[in-house]
């Protein structure tokens, strides 16, 4: 059920995140800042719905929140360097690379959230 939630925060994040990255490529932005700009715009947005939702977790922000944007630093990390191989060592597509891009990101962003932001929350500890 936890990955289930987790896909469904993700496409709200989707959403909102890839809707200002390719807007903000339409008007002529970069793809690596408009990547940018569409993930950090997520952050607090995905930090509040896993954390309410996706984990139920009940820690402290101040313990928890560093270790989220962590997690979100090594997803993005991967993301970026994804991004950055697919558009100019692949010659992929750049709205093709956002996408493939993005997927490295969720998938590596639920396995570092779920074993090291969010271990221990309510839905794991009763799973």
């Amino acid at each position: 059920m936890q990955i289930l939630k987790y896909l469904l925060v993700g496409i709200i994040n989707t959403i909102v995140g890839y809707g200002i990255i390719f807007f903000l490529m339409f008007v002529g932005v970069s793809p690596e800042v408009s990547n940018i700009v569409g993930y950090a715009v997520g952050i607090s947005v995905s930090y509040v719905l896993n954390k309410i939702y996706t984990f139920q977790s009940k820690a402290h922000p101040k313990k928890e929140f560093p270790k989220f944007v962590l997690s979100l630093l090594a997803s993005y990390t991967l993301n970026f360097l994804t991004l950055v191989l697919c558009i100019h060592i692949f010659k992929v597509n750049p709205y093709i690379s956002q996408i493939i891009s993005g997927a490295v990101y969720t998938i590596s962003g639920f396995v570092f959230l779920k074993y090291f932001a969010f271990r221990g929350s309510k839905d794991e500890r009763y799973a």
